[in-house]
């Protein structure tokens, strides 16, 4: 069964020829906080705040919220973090991993040769992201009419424990029979059995062996871990101070000044689907304005409806974080390529024309790697507004509402105390980064570290493997014919061609290498936004025979659509990758308010 599954999937990915439009693509999941729920705030608790009190009278209300969320639509969030890299066939959307041997390979295909595997390697790798969250909301809220009519205070600290798992599933297609060829990584051949098994293995931070002096350096950062990560933490301490001007029994209007105290999780780049607890630790201060109106009231008093209306507008400061860039030639999940380290000045080698500024220092390294950076992230603009309709019958009540949320695009720059290495790594690609001295005498073949880059190759693929002999490193950045230095200035070779002089067997070297300087990250591509929907329900009942303390309990639920269309707006950017979850939850609501 599995064997056919892959079959049909292969045979789809040579009939589909999706056109490629490259779309930005969220490099750290931040999404709405889970403090951040104008309508669980709310809901149930509408009798119990914004009364109509005597002056010098000071009530309120506790309460305790324990909830249960979980995602659903989890291609939305797949689209989000790989965006057209993504192949759709057969009504799923995968990766394809196929090495730069392979025949007919897509121009969606990322190169398996990056993630240490063999040039014959084909995968396809699929994902179902699930978030879910346990969380405990703490609410306070106190009437302050003994200071002066209609002024309160209020505050919720929700606790959560939340649970990411990115669902990460490979299916193998052909393995790979090939050694890596002498000089590709190695001055020799790498056995297939010192490569890696999979793609999964690569991007959970598994590597392989250094090998003749050669390093090759592990995923570090932006790592799709295959197990479930947890985290617990106190999100964020939100207060609000705030007076009605209009407080009356059947209407109220008024406003109020908020402060979010961040103590939550900053992102820190180690995971792509990193769990985080919070805004991403933002200072919140903006203004809520709020309102109802009771359309009727029966004679007795006893029962009534109403209208509500609240409306909370913050501004998240700048604050620090850790993110992984792309690169803007490389394209999206550039930062899962293949770097090299260099070392100047070159030794033992030169171009045609002149000595290549650096050559290659046995490094290996994931471009994550070297593109994790300290930022100071800011959003300007963040919106949760509630519209609600209230019914209570004596002792019960129900409420029906819908929420919108929404948030402006991140500004991210690079703080100042941060600084890019430059002059230092460089894109491998697809070149062979040892050349060979012909030796005619011995059976040995001195090998020399090259100087070749592609500066301008892709995750999809190298320069060279389309070219008649790619391993003469045509196709690499200002190719010249590799020799030694003078007095000797001997030829540079292939391995398989030891002992020609002849041009067509000569490899090339990049005079100069071009390096990876800060001006090729991708620092606005990342830059999130997000918005969505929410259709919320309550019921509470409360035991009104109390004189002092009213205890109450109640259920609730909320279903919520995250939007992902492409529209602009202002102050969004265009091209923002859509950081909004679909999720539904439910609530238990209990506590009691105090006259």
């Amino acid at each position: 069964m599995k064997k056919n599954y892959l079959s049909t999937i292969t045979l789809s990915l040579i009939i589909i020829s999706p056109a490629y439009a490259e779309q930005n693509v969220a490099t750290s999941f931040s999404t709405r906080s889970i403090s951040r729920n104008a309508a669980r705030d709310l809901a149930g608790w509408t009798n119990y705040i914004n009364k109509d009190s005597s002056p010098k009278t000071v009530y309120g209300a506790l309460s305790v919220t324990p909830e249960y969320s979980h995602t659903f639509n989890s291609s939305t969030i797949t689209n989000t973090l790989f965006g057209d890299n993504l192949i759709h066939a057969n009504d799923t959307d995968f990766l394809k991993i196929s090495g730069s041997q392979v025949t007919n390979r897509g121009p969606h295909d990322l190169l398996a040769d990056y993630f240490y595997l063999p040039t014959d390697f084909e995968s396809i790798v699929q994902f179902k992201p699930v978030i879910d969250n346990v969380i405990i909301d703490f609410g306070f809220y106190l009437g302050l009419d003994a200071w002066k009519k209609g002024m309160y205070f209020w505050l919720h600290a929700p606790f959560a424990h939340t649970r990411w798992d990115l669902n990460i599933e490979e299916h193998v297609i052909n393995e790979g029979i090939n050694n890596s060829a002498q000089g590709y990584y190695t001055p020799n051949a790498i056995p297939r059995n010192l490569l890696l098994d999979s793609f999964t293995n690569y991007a959970n931070g598994i590597t392989v062996p250094d090998i003749e002096t050669v390093m090759f350096e592990e995923l570090k950062f932006a790592k799709m871990s295959n197990k479930r990560l947890v985290r617990s933490r106190l999100a964020e301490i939100r207060t609000g101070f705030g007076w009605n001007f209009y407080a009356q029994q059947d209407y109220h209007g008024g406003f109020n000044l908020q402060l979010a105290a961040p103590t939550g999780l900053r992102p820190a780049g180690e995971f792509l689907f990193e769990p985080l607890v919070g805004n991403g630790h933002f200072w919140e201060l903006g203004f809520g304005t709020s309102g109802h109106y009771t359309f009727w009231r029966n004679e007795q008093e006893t029962s009534h409806c109403s209208v509500y209306i609240d409306v909370n507008i913050t501004h998240l400061f700048k604050t620090r974080q850790t993110r992984v860039f792309d690169l803007k030639t490389g394209g999206t999940l550039s930062r899962y390529m293949l770097a090299m380290a260099m070392d100047s000045p070159a030794v033992n080698l030169q171009g045609t024309t002149a000595i290549p500024t650096a050559q290659f220092n046995n490094d290996f390294i994931p471009v994550a790697n070297i593109t994790k950076l300290k930022v100071d992230v800011s959003i300007a603009v963040q919106a949760d507004i509630v519209l609600m309709l209230n019914a209570t019958v004596k002792d019960f009540s129900f409420d029906l509402g819908y929420n919108y949320w929404g948030r402006s695009s991140e500004n991210i720059s690079l703080r100042l105390v941060e600084s890019f290495t430059e002059n230092r790594y460089v894109l491998k690609g697809d070149a062979h980064v040892f050349g060979f001295l012909p030796n005619t005498t011995t059976a040995t073949t001195p090998a020399i570290a090259l100087s070749a880059t592609q500066d301008n190759t892709t995750i999809h693929t190298g320069t060279n493997f389309s070219a008649p002999n790619p391993a003469t490193n045509p196709n690499i950045d200002f190719p010249q014919l590799a020799r030694t230095n003078p007095p000797s200035s001997i030829p540079v070779n292939l391995q398989s061609i030891q002992n020609s002089t002849a041009v067509s067997d000569r490899i090339n070297t990049s005079v100069p290498p071009i390096f990876i300087t800060m001006n090729d990250l991708n620092l606005d591509g990342p830059q999130t936004r997000g918005s969505s929907s929410k259709l919320f329900t309550h019921i509470s009942y409360t035991w009104n025979d109390k004189v002092e303390w009213q205890p109450y309990l109640g259920i609730g639920a909320e279903i919520e659509w995250g939007h992902h269309g492409s529209h602009n707006c202002n102050p969004c950017k265009n091209n923002a990758p859509q950081c909004s979850t679909s999720q539904w939850g439910i609530w238990i609501k209990t506590g009691a308010t105090f006259n």
